[in-house]
């Protein structure tokens, strides 16, 4: 069965174009395909990262090398770890996909595209995720089982309050504070631009208690809704209810920890495809590859899915706060 006719480069792309947007929606609001790029090489300098992100990152070294240096104990540049997936195609599946047609096999394809896709996209969502706490902290699988791939950005810019927002006496002034302080502490780091604001559950709720009917009793305009507050139509706050899957733990994780408001500029965020490690892709930084692989026991292909995708986060563009006790 001619898998390598079916299963092209072009022809993957192609079932890309057929598939429905994948919804990753973290990553696409704070790291948008507008600044993905595709980066030549397996490795990123330090420069490069810190030319973004204005820190310098720390990786910590696990089984595997994640990082080389060019002195004892310096690090230069990075290897990010890729994404792997591999899908198998048993050889009773290969006589079925020998009575397809052309549109049979699309359909096959596609349906192994989609798995793949939706398998690389959701663990980039996770990494995208991780990120926006100034560090990426996943499984990582190695030839001697799991480990942890970890890349550390920096400390995030903290704020804290002089009054908590579920304070006896707080009012619609002491989230304006809040607010306005946590957009200062970001000016002094150096960052400036729009702010988005993304709270836990718990402070979303005691944000719509404070905030019902502020429109009436102050100058400020206040518009509630189920998931977001508008205030003065230039201050959204979103409740941050994303989540990701953690396959170590195999437990679903929040994206904002309980008790925090999350304040980001996400002007100077950048993200990099790598080069991939296959010959098959040419060595080429692909967002999504997918190569097919004879194996003899159990006879049959397997389909392996690479990406290599690596955010790069501002730790002095992103400021938490505990704000209710």
């Amino acid at each position: 069965m001619p898998i390598r006719k079916i299963v092209t480069e072009k022809k993957v792309a192609e079932s890309l174009n057929r598939l429905p947007e994948a919804k990753t929606p973290v990553m696409d609001e704070f790291y948008p395909s507008s600044i993905r790029s595709q980066h030549p090489s397996a490795y990123i300098n330090i420069s490069e990262i810190t030319a973004v992100t204005k820190a310098v990152p720390v990786v910590m070294r696990g089984t595997m090398p994640v990082s080389i240096g060019t002195g004892a104990g310096q690090t230069n540049r990075i290897e990010p770890q890729p994404i792997d997936v591999i899908m198998s195609v048993a050889g009773a599946e290969l006589n079925d996909i020998k009575a397809y047609d052309g549109e049979g096999e699309k359909a096959w394809l596609d349906s192994k595209t989609l798995y793949a896709r939706n398998t690389v996209r959701i663990t980039a969502e996770a990494i995208a995720i991780q990120s926006l706490s100034g560090t990426i902290s996943f499984p990582m699988k190695t030839e001697d089982g799991m480990d942890t791939y970890t890349v550390k950005f920096g400390d995030v810019l903290t704020h804290e309050p002089t009054k908590l927002l579920d304070a006896a006496d707080a009012d619609i002034d002491t989230v304006v504070e809040v607010l306005s302080s946590m957009a200062e502490t970001l000016e002094e780091a150096g960052s400036v631009g729009d702010i988005t604001w993304k709270a836990s559950k718990d402070v979303f709720a005691v944000l719509v208690k404070l905030l019902k009917g502020g429109g009436e009793t102050t100058a400020l305009r206040v518009k509630i809704g189920t998931n977001k507050i508008t205030i003065d139509d230039d201050i959204v706050i979103e409740r941050f209810n994303r989540r990701y899957y953690d396959p170590a733990t195999k437990t679903w994780k929040s994206a904002i920890a309980d008790k925090t408001l999350k304040a980001v500029i996400k002007d100077s965020f950048g993200f990099r495809y790598l080069a991939l490690d296959n010959v098959d892709a040419k060595l080429k930084p692909l967002p999504f590859f997918i190569n097919p692989i004879k194996r003899d026991l159990p006879s049959g292909w397997v389909l392996n899915a690479l990406s290599k995708p690596f955010p790069i986060p501002d730790p002095n563009a992103i400021c938490d706060a505990v704000v209710i006790s």
